[in-house]
């Protein structure tokens, strides 16, 4: 039992130095940027293809920045297994919640439930709760400490987008993509911040 709970532990260690590096944080900013930004071109259409592109970009950044300087690091499938269910059944949820809770027979808007309604009258605040919770529960599962930050950040910003940006009653991309855009370059920034310390704690000659 105990070496257990020291595997689990060390596994869970090991998983916060293998995002020490803040290359998550760039690529999921620079995401939530990108997508912020082509609301407002027309282009966001675009978006919707590069997560897979993002996904074959972070990997090649692993082995060119992380592996390096800390080693190849493989945890067990079982952690892997948890990591990649969890992380998918989270974004799952937030996709549902949003869907169902913005849109609902909103195509017919006599017809749309009044929790619809509602949530679409404040649809800036809903999101920025799904956002912060959709961190929330990322950092639990990847042990990362920092997205819990994100989370109250992405509160703020979208409480903030909604007395300031004149939300519009249904939800559009421009009154989405401004806060996405304003997360996305937090996210950048803070995440090159620990890129930087990361490459000078670990020179890659260790």
């Amino acid at each position: 039992m105990t070496d257990d709970v020291d595997l689990k532990e060390i596994e869970r260690r090991a998983l916060t130095a293998y995002h020490e590096d803040g290359l998550l944080d760039i690529f999921i900013g620079g995401y939530l940027l990108f997508f912020g930004l082509s609301s407002f071109t027309g282009h966001i259409a675009v978006s919707w293809f590069l997560p897979a592109l993002s996904t074959l970009l972070y990997s090649e950044a692993k082995k060119r920045v992380t592996y390096p300087r800390l080693g190849y690091v493989r945890f067990t499938k079982e952690m892997r297994h948890h990591i990649w269910m969890n992380t998918s059944l989270v974004l799952f949820i937030a996709g549902l919640v949003t869907l169902t809770g913005l849109f609902t027979n909103m195509g017919v808007p006599e017809r749309a439930p009044w929790g619809t309604l509602l949530l679409n009258k404040y649809n800036l605040l809903f999101l920025g709760g799904v956002f912060a919770v959709t961190f929330l529960m990322m950092g639990r599962i990847m042990s990362i400490s920092r997205l819990y930050q994100y989370s109250v950040i992405s509160l703020l910003v979208f409480f903030a987008g909604y007395f300031y940006l004149d939300s519009p009653f249904i939800v559009s991309e421009q009154s989405l993509g401004a806060p996405c855009a304003i997360i996305g370059v937090i996210m950048v920034g803070i995440g090159a911040s620990h890129l930087r310390r990361f490459i000078g704690r670990y020179p890659k000659e260790a």
